[in-house]
């Protein structure tokens, strides 16, 4: 199921929402050889788990679930012995304070798998939120975090233009989901990622049926840079999306700008840029 999204307010870009429902794939732990080769004090100092297969995995994110008394971690394997196939893979687990497993999960079915997780965050429903790749699309997911199961999935793929020239999407980690905005009283996604040599930071007004409203992109704001000239170098990317503790109006984009650490503060009504550092 899809909603078609109007022109977003500078006039370049056309998006669809899709709604994806995934099989969930459960997996287990797997001690790497290196564990085995530490001395009994080296375990007894080391949090006592890991996971993973032959090959590689990177953990993107971590957070701490307040609700449950646990740790989750999200990354992606390439590891066939651990992963649905050799190919990459997104992956979230969870567990407890002492380091024993709760839950594990794939996401994933025959013809579409979430790739790769970028970044989280924690909403104020207690689920995870979840910036992601799939089917070489940026999409969002939330996570309720009592079983691992998606709550919530959408996709986000740009209208027009053919297969040939399809552009290439690179998810950044800047994910937040204002569950009530203090205006409205709607729920918004704020999210960042790239599409080809071209960062973006959106808002979206989550669906809500009770009211008839769809997923909808409300505006998104659009770095552009060249990689072949420096103007790459002025690139602003961001690593988080934070909402202000003190004024509900205003959020923070946190990353890098001109490879240096950035702060930008906006109207995330707007996205009119109050300061940026």
């Amino acid at each position: 199921m899809s909603n078609k999204v109007n022109k977003v307010n500078n006039g370049h870009h056309l998006w669809v929402l899709a709604i994806t429902f995934l099989c969930l794939l459960a997996f287990a732990t797997a001690q790497t050889n290196g564990w085995e080769n530490l001395s009994q004090d080296c375990k007894e100092k080391i949090f006592p788990l890991s996971s993973g297969g032959g090959k590689d995995e990177f953990v993107s994110c971590t957070v701490y679930d307040k609700k449950n008394n646990q740790i989750i971690v999200a990354g992606n394997s390439t590891s066939e012995d651990y992963a649905p196939a050799a190919n990459e893979h997104a992956f979230i687990y969870a567990v407890d304070l002492e380091g024993n497993w709760k839950w594990g999960k794939f996401y994933y079915n025959v013809s579409y798998a979430v790739s790769t997780i970028s970044g989280c965050s924690m909403d104020d429903n207690g689920r995870l939120m979840v910036m992601a790749v799939g089917d070489s699309k940026p999409i969002v997911m939330e996570v309720d975090l009592d079983t691992g199961s998606v709550y919530r999935f959408i996709s986000f793929e740009k209208l027009g233009g053919d297969e040939k020239s399809l552009p290439q999407f690179y998810t950044a980690s800047g994910v937040y989901h204002d569950v009530k905005d203090p205006a409205d009283g709607l729920a918004y996604y704020y999210i960042s990622f790239f599409q080809d040599d071209i960062y973006q930071v959106l808002r979206v007004q989550r669906a809500d049926p009770d009211r008839g409203l769809p997923n909808r992109v409300i505006w998104n704001y659009v770095y552009s840079h060249n990689l072949a000239t420096d103007e790459h170098k002025k690139l602003f990317t961001a690593g988080y999306i934070h909402q202000d503790p003190t004024d509900r109006t205003r959020m923070y984009l946190v990353g890098r700008f001109n490879n240096r650490a950035s702060i930008i503060k906006f109207a995330k009504r707007s996205m009119n840029i109050d300061w940026k550092l």
